[in-house]
């Protein structure tokens, strides 16, 4: 429940109006865990500063050693501009069953670009730690984690850069088979996602 209330607190600090050039990062949040849900997952996702407001649908495919992912959305930001944006997710195992508990640690790697009225190239690096647990036939999946991306803008004064970004989230499995899926990245790229894996 103190997830719940934290969340949407932080929900509504960063839908916030705030005046800043920004360009829509795919990376935050990140939304890579040990137990994230395969399929489709559609999201409404705000960052800050700019205040861009969205939609992004994210397709997440287990297969082996190997996990995929892949993202995009369209956002639109305080100056009524529109970006859109995508990107594709590796992650691997790194560990299981940490101390005899059940907590996985995925290293996870990836590529992806916002495109609005400048571009922007992300490249992030990061870690994720997670565990599942069971109540009253929910299955909740809370994770955390950090990344680091490179990033490559166009437009005046081109950059790079890099940023760091720690990430939060969790995953609600309900009995009915709706997952509810939960993500924010804080500090590099102080952004939120909020949405439902849709039962295939």
């Amino acid at each position: 429940m103190r997830l719940i209330v934290a969340g949407l607190a932080l929900a509504a600090l960063l839908l916030l109006p705030a005046p800043a050039e920004s360009q829509f990062a795919w990376d935050g949040p990140s939304l890579v865990s040990p137990h994230a849900p395969s399929g489709l997952s559609a999201f409404l996702v705000g960052s800050d500063p700019g205040g861009a407001l969205g939609v992004m649908a994210h397709v997440r495919k287990a297969g082996g050693k190997l996990n995929w992912g892949y993202r995009g959305g369209l956002v639109q930001d305080d100056g009524d501009d529109l970006s859109l944006f995508g990107g594709v997710d590796l992650s691997g195992t790194l560990a299981e069953s940490i101390e005899d508990a059940d907590i996985q640690v995925l290293w996870w790697t990836g590529a992806g670009a916002g495109l609005g009225d400048r571009f922007a190239l992300s490249v992030p690096v990061g870690l994720a730690l997670g565990w599942k647990g069971l109540g009253d036939g929910n299955v909740f999946a809370p994770y955390a984690g950090a990344h680091v991306a490179l990033d490559i803008r166009s437009g005046t004064g081109d950059r790079v850069s890099l940023n760091g970004s720690l990430d939060l989230g969790i995953d609600l499995t309900l009995v009915s088979g709706w997952v509810v899926r939960f993500g924010a990245s804080l500090f590099g790229r102080d952004a939120l996602a909020v949405g439902l894996r849709i039962p295939s």
